[in-house]
Order: structure tokens, then sequence, then C-alpha cells
């Protein structure tokens, strides 16, 4: 016969117009299995790389698998140039083949055909049809071919044959012909001693041979041979026909099976399934949601009329669904007599079941002898739905992709009971409970590693047993594999497992034993992803940020805000990302690292470099909005440079302050992770971007800097902007290490980087002196022991921000006056700097300059022994605190009205306020916690004099 053949069911062969060709060396081969049984569909180039080198393919396999795919056309197309089996299209490579071009397409046709032969109460014919089937075979399937995807096609066409195997010689049986049968089923049954199927219907065709030992014999050899290898017993199916056979029951009798005629089968016979996997015998912890998931499906019993309990557990790779599933139905099982069904659904895989193969496998384990199973999809889901009705069955259905895959498995009885699970919500799906499955507490963790790596360990060494357990991101997985490796090695300590782990680079690899790796477990879902997905997965976990948001995921993916939204939505669902509010999403740890090494391996280093450049330019844009929304009337922000476009925009003061609490620590971490010299040397542009943010951050203040990072930081900033002679960047470097350095108590660094900046900005940019000129005044303040003045400072930089126009700036230089009058107690000469810096606030607009004017003008006047008026002022403060959320400025405002209650009298109102101000002060992690306590106590004596 003319045209292309492919043969599969054996070693891989192929014929072009009836002469054998040559397919190649071992990975040509399996280019063309990987596309030969993918059924015309276009198979994508990565997913090609990945099913024929694994997960990580050398950088040459593009390139050689183009080779493989051109030398297959040389000797499968009549004409290589025009390609007409093996094309390209979309991408990708597809194989158009005729509809009996390959051996295993007919067999499954063959089978079909035998399905509806069997339908059609002609058992014979099926008989026939079957044995052409497996006639196609000549051995193991793809003998030879390597790669993950042949060796899961192996798989799936060796239970292919065996199933035709059992079809074909279950219908012989049924035929009466149990002598002709018997040889070729005992000698399967060896071959394959897992399969009980199998051993059933030989020890059926032995008992109805008269040879009624041989038969029990034959049970006792899989009962042991389960026992020893596997640590388990025959399940309740072989034990139910083994106690038949003891008895002689007469329904196993050869008289028992009449000759259908016409070929109908007989009544299926009743037997309840019992498919639950093992529970955990180290379950732990998870307490609330087994007992959860129990009420669940124990309220399935007994409602008539009603519909079917269904539960949803769903959370990331690792977390440990299956093994809760699994633990919640074995502890309800008693409440289903009827029996429990359960499938992987293999939802993960780039090849989850369908619907169709588990109804199937679902009605021949309710008793429906596979040939009797109708093609019709609705035919068979009635019957499907028949075989459940009126019986109380728990069905889990574990590792679901969709809703789609899952809907037409529900059951329909309200006596039965269903139990899924999957990395997504499965949103759209009616059910009764949806459980979203976390990583442990610490406790729960440390219990599992206990259970598992022994109780003599922790006691030895509990910190490294919690850093262990942190290290393994409390991922059930995780720690599992981790609590392995301990016991594996009794000899180990638990701290050199941790030392391990500190690698980050490493840490995956380590996380694996035996047949656990939860890097396998992550990439099941990372293979799911469509491009864009994969691609925003990987850049997303490059930066160092806690959070990601719509708008900085947009900057880091250079795309819309609503576009990288839908994107983490989609990765949110997939399991690969976190989200516990609208907007706001984050990587498990392990996931980060995972979706790192994955960066690393398939982004180009100046893509990767590219994403910190894009967040660092919205982390700025975002500042400079938030410094205007906050001081609207402020110069700085030009002075500092150029307007950077794009960024959040604020509605006032509190929105831009939320905004600077969120992002901070991130702005921090990024600003770190670019000036690290392992990912070379940082460009000028990203170096002039992050001074122009740090020196803002410098400007923030109700937000507790902290500032150990920024000597470091401001020192690579300046040695950058000097080898440039970038001038604006020197001053942006010199004002960042001032402050930081006097934040260190390093004082005569910072006076000199403050003079340097001043000098520099003087000769550069004198709309920019005031600000520099204000860090000389406040770095003078801090030193204790400073030989310069800093009224003078401070009144420089108050007369150099009047002349530029900047009321703003202007009146945080008087507060740096007031703030020096305060602390050498001269309350009189500080009282008409409040008021003044009062008004410049009042004309700047700021909230926030509002409330320290009125804080401060409540302490000079609390100075001057007037506390009644001090209170007013302080009250007046508190209320803008409260309104523009202050949390600093309340608390300290509180620790303002606790001292002047307490000198005017009203102790027991002074102390309500010290004990709110403390709490605050706590939440903060402020070092003015202390004053706050030693006021309290001074109360508390007070009140106990006479």
């Amino acid at each position: 016969m003319d045209g292309l053949k492919i043969a599969v069911l054996g070693p891989l062969r192929a014929w072009l117009d009836g002469r054998e060709v040559q397919t190649g060396p071992a990975r040509q081969r399996a280019v063309l299995a990987a596309l030969a049984l993918r059924g015309g569909r276009v198979v994508p180039v990565q997913e090609l790389l990945d099913d024929i080198w694994g997960w990580d393919p050398p950088a040459s396999a593009a390139v050689a698998l183009r080779n493989h795919v051109s030398r297959l056309r040389s000797v499968l197309e009549p004409d290589p140039r025009t390609p007409v089996s093996l094309v390209s299209e979309s991408g990708g490579y597809a194989m158009r083949l005729d509809a009996t071009a390959l051996d295993a397409a007919r067999c499954d046709q063959l089978r079909a055909d035998a399905e509806r032969a069997v339908e059609a109460d002609d058992l014979e014919r099926a008989v026939l049809l079957l044995k052409e089937a497996l006639a196609l075979w000549d051995g193991a399937p793809l003998t030879g071919v390597p790669g993950d995807f042949a060796e899961r096609q192996r798989q799936r066409l060796t239970e292919t044959r065996l199933s035709l195997h059992e079809s074909h010689l279950e219908l012989e049986l049924r035929l009466g012909r149990h002598a002709e049968a018997v040889a070729e089923l005992s000698a399967l049954a060896e071959e394959h001693p897992v399969r009980e199927g199998l051993r059933s219907l030989e020890m059926l065709a032995l008992y109805r041979c008269g040879r009624q030992g041989e038969a029990l014999a034959a049970y006792g050899r899989t009962r042991r041979f389960l026992s020893e290898e596997l640590g388990i017993q025959p399940g309740p199916d072989l034990v139910r026909l083994h106690q038949r056979i003891l008895r002689s029951d007469q329904a196993l009798d050869p008289s028992a099976v009449s000759a259908p005629q016409g070929g109908r089968p007989a009544a299926p016979v009743w037997i309840p399934p019992a498919q639950l996997p093992p529970d955990a015998s180290d379950f732990t912890g998870r307490t609330s949601t087994v007992e959860h998931l129990s009420r669940i499906l124990a309220g399935a019993e007994g409602r008539p009329g009603g519909s079917a309990a269904v539960c949803v557990v769903h959370g990331m790779g690792g977390v440990g669904k299956t093994t809760v599933a699994v633990h919640a139905a074995h502890a309800v099982r008693g409440l289903f007599p009827d029996g429990q069904l359960y499938v992987d659904l293999r939802g993960a895989s780039r090849e989850p079941l369908d619907p169709e193969t588990v109804q199937r496998a679902f009605l021949r384990a309710l008793g429906v002898p596979a040939l009797s199973i109708p093609t019709d999809a609705a035919e068979r889901t009635n019957l499907y739905r028949s075989r459940l009705d009126g019986r109380r069955l728990l069905l889990l259905l574990d590792n679901a992709v969709s809703g789609e895959q899952v809907l037409p498995l529900l059951p329909a009885s309200a006596l039965c009971a269903a139990l899924i699970t999957s990395r997504t919500p499965l949103v759209g799906l009616p059910v009764t409970s949806r459980t979203a499955l976390e990583p442990f507490d610490e406790s729960e963790a440390l219990a599992l590693l206990e259970r598992i790596a022994g109780p003599d360990r922790l006691p030895k060494e509990p910190e490294a047993a919690r850093v262990l357990v942190r290290a393994c991101g409390f991922l059930p997985l995780a720690v599992r594999i981790a609590a392995s490796r301990l016991a594996a090695r009794p000899r180990w300590s638990i701290s050199a497992l941790v030392a391990r782990l500190a690698d980050s680079s490493r840490r995956l690899d380590e996380l694996q034993a035996g047949g656990l790796a939860v890097e396998a477990a992550f990439e099941l879902g990372y293979t799911a992803l469509s491009g864009p997905e994969a691609r925003a997965f990987r850049l997303l976990a490059i930066p160092e940020t806690v959070e990601l948001t719509p708008g900085s995921a947009a900057a880091l993916l250079d795309t819309t805000e609503d576009c990288a939204e839908e994107l983490m939505e989609s990765l949110a669902n997939a399991g690969l990302l976190e989200s516990f509010e609208p907007g706001h999403y984050h990587y498990h740890d392990l996931l980060r690292l995972f979706a790192r090494h994955r960066a690393l391996k398939t982004d180009a280093p100046q893509e990767r470099k590219a994403v910190l450049s894009r967040l660092a330019s919205f982390h700025l844009a975002g500042m400079s909005n938030a410094l205007g929304t906050v001081n609207p009337h402020t110069r700085l922000l030009t002075a500092m440079g150029p307007h950077i476009p794009g960024g959040p925009h604020f509605k006032g003061y509190d929105d831009a302050h939320g905004w600077v609490t969120n992002e901070i620590a991130g702005m921090l971490r990024l600003a770190v992770q670019m000036a690290d010299d392992s990912a070379g040397p940082i460009h000028a542009d990203d170096a002039r971007v992050l001074g122009r943010t740090l020196a803002l951050l410098t400007q923030v203040n109700d937000y507790g800097l902290d500032w150990a990072p920024f000597v470091p930081l401001g020192q690579m900033l300046l040695d950058e902007a000097e080898v440039g002679d970038d001038l604006p960047a020197i001053v942006n470097a010199c004002a960042i290490l001032a402050l930081a350095h006097a934040a260190a108590g390093e004082y005569e660094q910072a006076r000199g980087f403050a003079r340097q900046g001043y000098a520099t900005a003087t000769s550069q940019d004198p709309d920019i002196r005031h600000h520099l000129a204000q860090i000389q005044g406040t770095v003078a303040a801090m030193d204790p022991n400073s030989v310069d003045d800093p009224v003078a400072h401070f009144a420089n930089a108050a007369a150099l921000s009047r002349d530029a126009g900047d009321s703003c700036f202007e009146a945080q230089c008087v507060l740096g006056l007031v703030t020096i009058h305060l602390a050498r107690r001269e309350a009189a000469e500080a009282l008409p700097h409040c008021h003044q810096m009062l008004a410049l606030s009042q004309t700047a607009g700021s909230a926030f300059g509002i409330a320290l004017s009125l804080r401060h003008l409540g302490q000079v006047l609390h100075d001057l022994g007037r506390p009644g008026e001090a209170v007013e002022y302080y009250e007046r403060a508190l209320a803008l605190c409260d309104d523009h959320y202050m949390p600093a400025q309340r608390a300290r405002t509180l620790l303002g009205i606790a001292r002047a209650r307490f000198v005017d009298g009203h102790r027991s109102e002074a102390r309500a306020s010290a004990v709110e101000a403390l709490h605050l002060l706590a939440e903060l992690a402020d070092a003015d916690q202390r004053l706050a306590s030693e006021l309290i106590e001074s109360i508390d004596a007070a009140a106990q004099m006479p």
C-alpha cells in the first residue's frame, strides 16, 4: 500500500510506499515517536526539547532538533523540499498521517470496533477484532527510543496491551472457552503478578476446568508476592473470589455460564471497590482541615433528593493535597459501604487523563465488563451515573486539571460524595466546599520532622530544626524529604543538613530523596504553562521583592497593568503564585528559587538585568509621585533630575503613604541586588536612578528607615558617579552617605560627605543647595560633640529654600531650628519658629508638616509651663494623624499628651495615653518605647505616693 506507515507497537519502524526506511539514531527516533503519537497536533519546539532531552536541555538542543527533523524528512517524504507529512507550523512541528498509517491508531480503532460489537451482542466478532488488535504488537513498544515522552508512552501502550489481553480473555471465559484461555492467562498472570485482574481471570478459568487446588495456589502466590515485595495484601475483589472458590460457590461453575444467544453478556456481578491509596502512617497536622472535610463528606449520608457532597482541596505542588485527601477519605470510608473509587487524573502533567478513560475504569471497577461499556459519551455517562445511583460511594479524584475534566465524573446521587484535589481552585465547578491548603506552620513542620527523623534529634538541636524547616519553606514535601534524608543518615546532625541547604542555588538539588523531589513537583506545574505565563513566572521572580502588584509586575514584564494582573492571576490559579488579597501576589520561597533557576537557563543576562532596571525606574517614578503628593510644592524633585514617567499615582497623603510603606523594603532589596558585584558592574543609568530613589527615601520622615544598607549603597553610587564625573549623581550620593553615616554615629565621615555634597551642589545646581545645607544642619545636630553650629546651617538652609520658593522644604529647615532650641532648653526661642513652621506647612498644603508643627508647638508650650494649652495643640495634631495615617507621629503625639496631662495632675488620662503610645511604638519597633515605659513607671510611682 502506498504512503507513509509507522509502527510503534514494538521497535520503532517506518515504511514509505512499501519500502522500509531507516529512522536514524536514538534521539532522531525519539523525535519521530514524539510527533507520530501526538495525533497530528502541532508540538511546540520547547515541548519537544523537554520530551527528548528532559527539563534541562543543552544549549545545542534546538539546533540538533532541527537537524533531526531535516534528516527525517529526507527519508519520510517523497519530496523533502515540500513536506506533506512532517510539517512545520505555528512555531512547532506536526506529523500528518492517514487514519491507518500508525499501528497504535489502528489498534485503537479495532478496540473501538470490538466495543461496538459487544454492544451489538456479537461477542464472537468482538473476540476476532481484539485478536487482530493484539496481532499488531511486536514486543515492547518503542524499544530503544530514549526520552521522557517515550517512557510515558511505553507505559501507556504497555497498559493498553494488557487491557486488550484482559478484555479478550474475559470474553473467552464468558463464551465458555475457559480451557482454551487458561494457559495464556496463567502465563500473563505470572508475568504481571501485581495485576489482580489477570490473576482473577486465571483463578476462575482454573476453577471452571476442575482445577480448584491450582486456583487456590495461584491466589497464594499472589498474596505472598504482594506481601513480601510491596508490603500489602490482595484487594477485596481477589479476596472475595478466593473465598467463593474455597466454598465452591455454584455461581462460579461452568454450568452457570450459558452460551449466550447472540453473544449477550451476563449481568455484571457487584463487588464493592476499595481503591483508596494507603493512609500515611506518619500523617501530621492539618487537624482542622481534616475535621472540616470529614464533616462535609459525612453529611453526604442520607440526603435523598439532594446533591452529592463535593469537596475541592487546592494548593501549590508539594503542599500535601493528596496526603490530606487520602487521610480524610480513610476517616469517613466506613460511611460509604458500597465502595471507594480513586484515580490520579494527572492534571499537573502535559497529558491529563480524559474523563472517558476514567469513566471506563470506574465502570469496570463497578462490575461492568470492559466491552459492555458504551462508546457513545452520553450513553456511557448515563450508565456511569446509573451504576452510582442508590449506592453510598466515595470518589477521590486526585490531581484534577480543570472543572471540565471533573464534571463528567461527579455523582448525581445524594448518597455519594466526591473529594477532589487540584493545583487550581477549579473555579466554576459547583462544589459544597473549597479548601485552600497552605504550607505548614512551624509547629506542624517540626512535628513531621520529628515523626520521620526520630524523636531524639530535635531536642538536641532545636534551633537548627527551626532553621531547617524554614529553609524548606514549611512545605510538607520539602520537610518530608529533609526528614527522610536525616532518617537515612542517623549520624548526620540537623546542622549538617542545614549547612547543605544554606546555598540557595543548590537548595532544590538537596531537596530530593528516593523518588521524591521538590523540583520535580514544581516542574509539573511549570511545563503546563503557556509561553507568556512561563515568561512571567520566570521574570517576576528575579527581583528581591517580597510582594508584587499589578503596577510593579507591569514594569517588570514591560506590559500593561491589566495584562500583568491577568498573568499573575493565571499563575495563582496554577498554584505558582500566592495571593491573599486582591492586587497583591508573592512567591513561596522555594517556588521563587525554582523560577530563578529557570530564568538563568532560559532568559539572556541582558533581559534579566533589564527586568531590574524597569523595576528601579518604576520605584523612582512612584517615590517622585508620592513625595509630590505629600509635599505638592516641593522643588526637590525637579532639582534632582528630569521627570520619570509612569509609576503609581495617588489620590492623597494616605494613598501615597500606604504605597511607600509597602514598597520601601522592596526598594532597598532591589538596590542591594543591583549593586551586587557578582551580577557585573552596574550601568550608569541604573546608578542614577538608584541614587535619586535613595535620596528621596532619605526625605521620608514617618516610615522607620533601616539605614544599614545605605552606607555601602551610597559608596557604590558615589564611586560610579565620580568615574563618570556625574555631578548631580555625586550630590545625591553625598546626601545619602552623610545621613547614613550620621545614623551610624560616624559623624566625622558624615560631615565630610555633607560638605562635599554642598560644595558640589553650589557649583553644579544652586536649586539643590538648600537640601544639602539642611543635611549639614542635621549632621551637626546629631553629633553631640559637633564643632559646627547646627543653627547656622539650618538658618542658611531656610534662607536658601525661601530664595528657591520651596516653602515645604523651608518648613523642614525651620523644624531643625525648633529641634535645636528644644534640645538646648530654649523653649522661648523655639516658639516663634514653631509658628513659622506651621504657617509654611499650611502654605505648602502638607498635612504631615502641619501635624509636625502642632506637635512641636505642644512640646514648646509644655516646656514653657503651659500644659493645658499644650494639650490643645497636641489634640489638633492627633486628629491630623488619625485622618492621614501617620503612626509614628501619632505615637509621639500621644506621648506628649501623656506628659502634659501628668504634669497637669490628670494621671489616669496620662497613663491611658502613655500605654496607647507604648503599644503603637512597639508595633513600629521604635526605640522610643523606652521613653513610654519610663513615663508609665513615673505615673505609677506617683500614684503610690500619699
